[in-house]
């Protein structure tokens, strides 16, 4: 059966090509097709071979630039990705051969219950999405305004399965008056899409906001992992230097924010306490009077310090409370250090218990800090409070955090940082300004969740725009980059919002609600990848709600909930299957 791996790898390699970089998109509508051959007339094991195939390829091919981080980190998320493709795959040929639902119908939807599935699941990857690869078609994504690139995802695999099902009755020499039903069905689905998408972009008004200024360094993450205080310094010139440059390039016209990537002060910036932090405090306080206008600068926040209540001499221990450990002639005092700002205090661990024996020098307890992945705002001459940070909300697992660090302990070589990240509390919004803005640090772009949590408010004081930083320098300019900015326009036309992207080795640009590219930083050869400067240009201001804003996923949940009972009435039809020949046998005997 070569044929089925055949036409899956064919999948597999058509998807690719779809994607951003080269962005061959057209190949999209058509490149499920092999492999939905495969699992209409394959069998069951080969069909199962096949799709391990497509969804390892599939998933391998399209997240590459994991690899240049961390083979392992590469595999493991290959595995993840690749698995939903099995997954849909034995969803469908269910749905279509038990449940006799019609192939037209069950392939979209099934598709993006998976998808939905994918983007919660074990913390959620929502990334390479099907509808990711339509971003340069502007009339087929602004759907996205009512229902989320789940939308987008269902049309294109509908389209998929219709030609599927056409190549196939043609295969079988069938008369095609069957699909007539279905041709109508998909073809009135695009022309809608496209017609409601032609129309918006003819209406939508863009109300211009404050005047930004985007600073790109390119710092090679080899140069960032070199964690000393040179290193620190030296970073933070270049980027100063960056940023003088932006009022010329503004031509006289007054800068309302600048923005710096993420962590591109790998200092904890709320620790003014300390002399050099507060030296670097001072410096961005400066270098905001003198462009006079806030500057938004990715850094780490921490609370409380790492240490160590060891016992000073052996002794068994007599009681443990809340605030001490008593030996026998000694008190241990434990105190609860709290952020006066926040609240916020560091991990605490009792490492004994009463009655055990200890040695002079034996660890009593242990304190470890939080650190935060911070966005912070430096406004002229003053110097931020707790209201002026924003701390990452939305980890990546195994990169900025271990989950589950006591079972996985053999794979902490895989998280690049010897500390992890804590997770902020809340989706703060930040001013600059009459303006309220958002911060998606990395790959918080990719939830439009956490994109709906600023812009749809209990007190109806949503973001007027969102602000996305990144360090996307851990990819070394691959098609991780494009992605990445397909992802964020995504969220820019589903809120219908104005997006700024500070990243550190591109894509840096400014996003209008109808998910178009403004200002970008280039170089003179218009390169945008891996290159340092400047851009200067208006963010447009979200005006109302949308759809999707209000309401979320209605149509992602209800495909998710279908894929869902279709797998459980798949698994009840094969165990009533295993039954009933037992059932035979006994009445038979």
């Amino acid at each position: 059966m070569l044929w089925v791996l055949g036409a899956c790898v064919l999948s597999a390699a058509l998807l690719r090509l779809s994607d951003p970089v080269p962005g061959l998109w057209p190949l999209a509508w058509v490149a499920l097709v092999p492999w939905f051959l495969v699992l209409r007339e394959a069998r069951g094991g080969w069909a199962f071979l096949g799709s391990v195939a497509m969804g390892g390829l599939a998933a391998g091919l399209g997240l590459s630039w994991q690899f240049i981080v961390t083979v392992a980190g590469g595999i493991g998320v290959t595995l993840y990705v690749g698995f939903y493709y099995v997954l849909f795959a034995w969803l469908v040929r269910a749905a279509t051969r038990r449940l006799r639902v019609p192939f037209l119908l069950a392939a979209p939807v099934l598709w993006v219950g998976c998808d939905y599935l994918r983007s919660f699941a074990l913390t959620g990857f929502p990334w390479l999405f099907i509808g990711h690869t339509q971003f340069p078609f502007k009339a087929v994504v602004q759907v996205s305004d009512l229902f989320g690139a789940y939308a987008v995802s269902f049309v294109v695999v509908a389209v998929n399965a219709l030609v599927a099902e056409g190549v196939r009755a043609a295969w079988r020499g069938e008369a095609p008056r069957r699909l007539v039903a279905g041709s109508v069905a998909v073809l009135a689905l695009v022309g809608a899409t496209i017609g409601y998408g032609v129309w918006r972009l003819a209406t939508l008004e863009i109300h211009e906001g404050p005047l930004v200024g985007i600073v790109q360094g390119n710092v090679p993450q080899e140069v960032k992992n070199e964690l000393g205080l040179d290193n620190v310094a030296r970073i933070f010139r270049e980027h100063r230097e960056l940023t003088l440059r932006l009022p010329a390039l503004a031509g006289g016209r007054p800068l309302g924010l600048v923005v710096w990537p993420e962590t591109m002060v790998q200092l904890p910036l709320n620790r003014g306490e300390y002399p050099l932090i507060r030296d670097y405090r001072s410096a961005i306080a400066d270098l905001a009077a003198l462009l006079r206008c806030p500057i938004l600068i990715g850094a780490h926040a921490e609370f409380g310090v790492d240490r160590t209540i060891e016992a000073e001499a052996d002794g068994t221990v007599r009681n443990i409370t809340d605030g001490e450990i008593t030996t026998e002639d000694r008190a241990y005092l434990m105190p609860h250090y709290a952020d006066p700002e926040t609240g916020e205090k560091p991990i605490r661990r009792i490492l004994v218990r009463e009655g055990q024996r200890v040695a002079k020098g034996d660890p009593l307890a242990e304190y470890e800090s939080l650190v935060h992945n911070s966005a912070y705002v430096f406004r002229p001459g003053a110097m931020p409070t707790a209201a002026d940070r924003y701390d990452k909300t939305h980890l990546v697992p195994f990169g900025e955090y271990m989950p589950l660090p006591g079972l996985l302990w053999f794979l902490r070589q895989v998280v690049p940082y010897g500390k992890g990240f804590t997770p902020g509390r809340d989706l703060h919004l930040l001013r600059a300004g009459d303006t309220r803005f958002g911060v998606l640090i990395c790959f918080e772009s990719g939830f439009p969740d956490l994109s709906r949590g600023y812009v749809r408010r209990p007190d109806g004081e949503g973001a007027d725009f969102l602000i996305n930083i990144s360090n996307d320098g851990w990819f070394k300019g691959s098609h991780e980059l494009d992605q990445h900015l397909a992802i964020c326009g995504f969220r820019a036309i589903e809120f219908r919002i104005g997006i700024v992207r500070a990243v550190n080795s591109g894509i840096s640009a400014i996003i209008d609600p109808a998910g178009r590219i403004r200002e970008a930083v280039a170089d003179g050869r218009g390169r945008r990848r891996l290159v340092s400067g400047v851009a200067v240009g208006r963010v447009p201001l979200r005006q109302g709600l949308t759809f999707y804003a209000r309401h979320g996923d209605v149509l992602a949940r209800p495909c998710f909930f279908l894929t869902l009972i279709v797998f459980l009435a798949a698994l009840a039809a094969r165990v009533v299957a295993r039954l009933r020949p037992s059932r035979d046998v006994a009445r038979s005997s």
